[in-house]
């Protein structure tokens, strides 16, 4: 299939380039929203921020509190804060009359939709008896609904309990028990006039129990189990109808679903194929309106299933406003109609070099705008793969936006990389590289049949690791949009590093460092790395064996190559005959295992999936650590490593034919099209990203950056916290024994000295080109095993990469 594909994109390269132009002013169809234009009646919402003001006792100290959406309605919006007041000392309580609930802090919150002001707080603590625990309080229709747990010193069992009150006279209109007293429930949900709770217990197999309250009070139970078979989880319930309800069960093969009428209590499994249509990764939370129609969020905004249709829709994209995606992607949907509705969370101004950090709770209403004001202007579309956007790039698109009269950014919601991975019954590092590797050829592929027909996006963010992209039918090179880029300033060979053939197709706006962590006196002659003869004395002298790389011979294979790409593919030809192929090739075979090992292997070891631990000889204690192989997105991590490994301060790269420094690989890159409707608009949005205020914010946010000043401001900001209060927890003890140190580390300029000569010493961007590595993956074994000649190997490699870089063009 892939080869199919490839080979429509050669064919429609010539006519599609001649066309692009003409694509982007008439308006000409398309899946995306590239060239269209904005007009007066394109979706808009103004919106309106409401201040919550928690009426806590101004005479106590707060120790902490939180908060949470309780619900909403046409008339009041909800809030819950919880917490605790300030307790005593411990040697200040009398313990005779201490009642823990006296510094409970569960406070109602009633916000009037039309003025946007509280009107009343309702104090739940007040109705908590000793010994009670409020669980969740959730409003509807001016019911406010407060489940409390409370534990039976005399039966020992904890009991629930839930109680209705009246949101205007604050009086409780009924009291009930869940789950008959014999236990709490898991989760509840409402469907029409019913309330159904869940619970999972395990007997033989997991199986769940349906409780479900009808209008009139009785309760009714519904069992489901199978022999053989775990039910998992019911994370949602969703309504069909008033009295229907659509029930998913995860199990060891995927979502089961079940119909469940209400009614009569019959249930029965659907047949998967009428559902396979929702999202079950992305409908996780679902909101359920007024309307009974099930609201949910997505990457790009707020979409609503149809049951008659079996199909999503979208009701709200984020680029229909003027606030930050990433903050409303964090947010809750309070209420939702197609006029208006409320979305509210916890706002949180964390700095990673600030113990304390700041938070706000937020409650935004938005209402549809009679036009829209960026009427006339016309959409770039931006992509970024699942659909995630960082805060910075965030801002920017906003910046953006809002200083350019004749382009607007949106983000398309396409290309969603689940539809192309599939993580299932993977086991090793092996065959997580090998879905990684396919799901990037899948949509590269599909991004370059895309962009060189016109119809793809304008702007690409984080798409450094799609290789094939790497090419001037697809990318732009970015290099005249960098500006005064110097040395003293900038770190240009981070750049010189990025390109392909001499041109920038991505820019690297942050990066990660690759390499080998370890102490200086192991590097090689270059001082930044090691041959494959040195890596090899390394491994087998110091590392006794147990390398730092993890991979099985073909992926590792693939790895080496990667970093040594500049010498196998240079201007779309492919030459694997060159005697550094041979040696790569060579030392695999003699020094790297056949497979990575499980992960369920009892020797596998691995620090969030970067790193892997190597002792030197005859030492079994950890503090002897010499080496590890890691990814530093930026200086804490790489503070973190220093500190494990004792002092260790070099990063060195993997093994290559020249000793080469290590990698960089893209944290944030930007890229353009080559068929951009407007490629000197996304020019300028590149220029917002590469701009001293952006630098300095991801500096401080504790990424690597281009900018020396920002790497600097923020490198001293991170020595600063970690010699005081932040490097209390970090540094007082091994973090991988769990040991007292005798003496803290500490940091100082020279640290930072270190990291940025590491930054110098990068030799280049690691970028998969994901269908050659595959051919390589496929074809290298047969060497390796012995089955054939190297010789024989590399005819076919070689043939076959080069098939697929002539169909590209």
């Amino acid at each position: 299939m892939t080869k199919n594909l490839v080979k429509t994109v050669s064919v429609l390269l010539t006519a599609s380039m001649a066309l692009s132009v003409a694509a982007c002013s008439t308006g000409k169809p398309k899946s995306g929203k590239s060239g269209k234009k904005i007009t007066d009646d394109s979706p808009w919402y103004e919106t309106t921020s409401i201040s919550l003001a928690v009426d806590v006792d101004d005479s106590r100290q707060v120790d902490y509190e939180y908060h949470q959406l309780a619900g909403a309605d046409k008339d009041n919006i909800v809030i819950l804060t919880s917490g605790y007041y300030r307790m005593p000392n411990e040697g200040e309580i009398d313990w005779a009359t201490y009642d823990y609930n006296d510094y409970a802090i569960n406070q109602i919150s009633v916000i009037d939709r039309n003025t946007k002001q509280l009107t009343h707080s309702i104090d739940l603590s007040k109705q908590l008896e000793s010994g009670d625990y409020l669980e969740r309080a959730t409003y509807s229709n001016g019911v406010l609904t407060a489940t409390y747990s409370s534990y039976n010193d005399i039966t020992y069992q904890m009991m629930q309990k839930e109680v209705d009150i009246d949101i205007n006279t604050e009086q409780s209109v009924e009291t009930r028990s869940t789950i008959n007293d014999e236990g709490s429930y898991e989760r509840s949900f409402k469907v029409g006039s019913y309330k159904v709770y869940t619970r999972m217990e395990w007997n033989e197999n997991a199986e769940y129990t349906l409780y479900i309250y009808t209008p009139d009070g009785v309760v009714n139970t519904v069992d489901i189990r199978e022999a053989g078979k775990d039910y998992y989880d019911i994370p949602f319930i969703l309504p069909i109808t008033e009295t229907q309800a659509l029930v998913p069960v995860s199990t060891d093969n995927g979502y089961v679903f079940f119909e469940l009428d209400l009614k009569t209590t019959s249930i029965s499994e659907a047949d998967k194929k009428e559902y396979e249509w929702i999202d079950m990764d992305q409908c996780y939370d679902p909101f359920i309106g007024s309307d009974n129609n099930v609201y949910f969020k997505t990457n790009n905004g707020i979409s609503v299933l149809d049951f008659k249709k079996k199909s999503t829709e979208t009701v709200f994209d984020y680029s229909w406003c003027g606030l930050s995606r990433n903050t409303l992607s964090m947010f809750s949907i309070a209420d939702f109609s197609e006029e208006s509705f409320v979305l509210c969370g916890e706002k949180y101004d964390i700095m990673p070099f600030e113990s304390s950090y700041n938070s706000e709770f937020m409650i935004i209403e938005f209402t549809k705008a009679d036009k829209n004001p960026h009427a006339g202007k016309t959409i770039l579309e931006l992509y970024s793969p699942n659909g995630f956007i960082e805060e910075v790039v965030s801002d920017a698109i906003i910046e953006f936006n809002d200083s350019n009269s004749e382009y607007y950014i949106e983000v398309t919601d396409r290309y969603d990389s689940s539809d192309y991975i599939d993580y299932t019954d993977i086991n090793s590092d092996d065959q997580y590289e090998k879905a990684e590797l396919n799901a990037n050829s899948k949509i590269s592929n599909q991004l370059a049949m895309d962009i060189i027909n016109g119809e793809g996006p304008d702007i690409l963010m984080n798409v450094s690791s799609f290789g094939q992209l790497n090419n001037k039918n697809y990318l732009v090179d970015l290099t005249p949009y960098l500006g005064d880029v110097t040395s003293d300033k900038y770190f240009t060979n981070i750049l010189d590093g990025s390109k392909v053939d001499g041109s920038l197709y991505n820019l690297p706006v942050c990066f990660m460092i690759s390499g080998i962590h370890t102490d200086y006196k192991y590097a090689g002659a270059s001082g930044v790395g090691f041959t494959t003869a040195e890596y090899e004395n390394f491994l087998k002298n110091t590392l006794n064996g147990d390398d730092v790389l993890v991979s099985g011979q073909p992926y590792y294979f693939a790895k080496l190559f990667n970093n040594m790409s500049d010498k196998f593919i240079v201007n779309g030809k492919a030459d694997f005959s060159g005697p550094e192929f041979e040696e790569l090739a060579y030392f695999v075979k003699e020094n790297v295992r056949e497979y990575s090992k499980d992960w369920n292997d009892s020797s596998y070891a691995a620090y969030d999936g970067y790193m892997t631990p190597a002792t030197e000889p005859d030492y079994s204690d950890s503090d002897d650590r010499v080496a590890l192989y890691t990814v530093n997105y930026g200086i804490s991590s790489y503070l973190l490593d220093y500190a494990s490994l004792n002092g260790a301060s070099a990063v060195l790269g993997i093994p290559s034919c020249d000793g080469r420094g290590p990698m960089i690989e893209n944290n944030i890159s930007v890229a353009i099209s080559a068929q951009a409707c407007s490629v000197d608009a996304c020019g300028e949005f590149v220029k917002i990203l590469l701009s001293d205020n952006v630098q300095t914010h991801l500096a401080m946010s504790d990424n690597f950056v281009l900018n020396r000043d920002a790497f600097r401001t923020g490198a001293i900001a991170a020595i600063d916290y970690y010699n005081g209060e932040g490097g209390d927890g970090l540094f007082a003890y091994d973090y991988a024994t769990g040991k007292p140190l005798d003496s803290r580390v500490t940091f100082s300029e020279s640290t930072i000295n270190d990291v940025e000569n590491i930054i110098l010493s990068c030799n280049g961007m690691y970028s998969a080109d994901a269908d050659i590595d595959l051919i390589l993956i496929e074809e290298m074994p047969a060497y390796f095993s012995g089955q054939k000649e190297l010789s024989d190997v590399i005819s076919i490699a070689q043939e076959r990469a080069q098939k697929v870089l002539n169909e590209r063009g």
